[in-house]
């Protein structure tokens, strides 16, 4: 299992971006991949989202995603920043019992605790034209 502080993405916002993956990892065979993965058995993961402020803009929400499959992205933490900067945290644990729910997006500022897969990702969407120097930054710390 991957332990320790990994970065999950950044990037720059300027545009208006939708559900665009901002993670980039590498493969055991040395392939590039839109997530990092081998977090099997991850009991605790720490997110942390820095979004810089510039200029300009709307809305910016990160969403971190896990999945199971390969196919299906569950979202298990969103951050929504607005226009001014911003640090947050969640800290999710795979030691909870929950009762079943339907796979949805999350709200704002939402966690979906105790769903942890192998495979982590993050993706922005944001709203208005962001600039001067309008960023955001994701990391994880898996235990």
């Amino acid at each position: 299992m991957n332990q320790g502080n990994f970065n999950l993405g950044s990037v720059a916002v300027t545009t208006a971006l939708t559900n665009s993956v901002i993670t980039s990892g590498t493969s055991p065979a040395g392939a590039a991949q839109a997530f990092l993965d081998r977090f099997e058995g991850m009991q605790n993961l720490a997110i942390f989202a820095n979004f810089t402020y510039g200029s300009g803009g709307t809305t910016c929400a990160v969403i971190v995603q896990t999945t199971f499959d390969d196919t299906n992205w569950i979202d298990i933490a969103r951050f929504d920043f607005l226009l001014a900067s911003r640090s947050a945290v969640a800290n999710l644990s795979a030691a909870l019992s929950k009762a079943v729910a339907t796979v949805a997006a999350l709200g704002s500022e939402g966690v979906n605790d105790g769903v942890l897969g192998a495979k982590l990702r993050a993706k922005v969407t944001s709203t208005g034209t962001y600039a001067g120097n309008t960023s955001v930054a994701v990391y994880i710390g898996a235990r």
